[in-house]
């Protein structure tokens, strides 16, 4: 797993392996969506497209580790989830997929069609599937915490699945 961890480093991004229970979800975050994001229901990264909190619970209790990462480039955070994804799956590990941070910018306008016209290079956030990513990160000794949009931009978190 280092060479994953040492490959965030490569883009200013600093991870950790941590366990599937130390992952928080809950079904609050998808509310915080609805009605505090402007890409709620208009991209096929962001609910109601998304799995529910408990569909994500099955999902992340069927791997055995994870690696948790933030950087403070919120655009390069999904960017870098899918590829790294990419290549646990080119080295092996058949089951990787990974999380982002925000919604998904790939596209102008999402065509809503499946499969996704970017289908390779999007990844929905982890709010949008139901983790809270304040709980996970703090459960995970990552400092982060709420801001003012006048504020220096806060770190951002990615998740990727390894098995």
């Amino acid at each position: 797993m280092q060479k994953y961890l040492d490959m965030l480093t490569q883009y200013d991004a600093e991870g950790k392996l941590v366990k599937p229970d130390s992952v928080i979800t809950a079904p609050w975050t998808i509310l915080k969506c609805q009605f505090g994001c402007s890409s709620y229901g208009r991209n096929l990264c962001c609910p109601p497209y998304t799995p529910a909190y408990d569909e994500t619970r099955i999902i992340l209790d069927s791997y055995k580790t994870l690696i948790l990462f933030h950087g403070t480039d919120k655009k390069n955070i999904t960017h870098l989830a899918v590829r790294i994804a990419k290549e646990l799956f080119l080295d092996g590990y058949y089951k990787s997929l990974a999380f982002g941070s925000g919604p998904c910018n790939l596209c102008e306008t999402c065509s809503l069609a499946r499969p996704c016209r970017n289908s390779s290079l999007a990844a929905p956030s982890m709010e949008a599937c139901g983790i809270d990513v304040f709980a996970t990160a703090r459960k995970n000794g990552f400092q982060i915490n709420t801001l003012r949009a006048r504020e220096e931009q806060n770190h951002n978190f990615g998740l990727l699945l390894v098995e």
